[in-house]
């Protein structure tokens, strides 16, 4: 768990100035410190690792619930743009669907929302709200229509 907190806390600080002002970091990367949420958001899925078996760094992980959504998708900074995300992303939804599940919905970030529309998720709804008192844009992405 706390090789998927760092690596959280690492994406949110290293991408997210990408998208997002200096607040909205410092919020974003806050949720990997907070133990028992970030426990929760981890194992209330069915998530999924990739590692590098040599140096057992953690190099990103994405995890499915039993309802379809996706609860995380993450890959380390320095493993980006390389189809890793799309992999991770791929293998996890394949595993929801040998379980059943076929609708799948997830909150994207500015950030990940165009791995998410390749992989068949569409743009249901943009939502401004506050986390840890600084508002961000988020998007609600899924393979079905739904009321958000």
């Amino acid at each position: 768990m706390p090789a998927l907190a760092a690596l959280y806390a690492l994406c949110a600080r290293e991408l997210g100035r990408q998208v997002y002002g200096p607040k909205q970091v410092a919020a974003w990367e806050s949720f990997g410190a907070d133990t028992p949420a970030f426990r929760s958001y981890i194992l209330g899925a069915d998530t999924w690792l990739a590692c590098d078996v040599s140096s057992a760094q953690v190099l990103g992980f994405c995890g499915v619930d039993a309802q379809g959504e996706v609860h995380s998708l993450y890959v380390h900074p320095a493993q980006g743009r390389r189809g890793l995300g799309t992999l991770l992303l791929s293998h996890a939804l394949a595993q929801a669907r040998s379980q059943g599940i076929i609708r799948f919905a997830a909150w994207a970030t500015p950030f990940s929302r165009p791995l998410f529309e390749r992989a068949g998720l569409a743009l249901r709804a943009t939502v401004r709200e506050p986390y840890q008192g600084v508002v961000f844009e988020r998007y609600r992405v899924a393979n079905f229509n739904e009321a958000c």
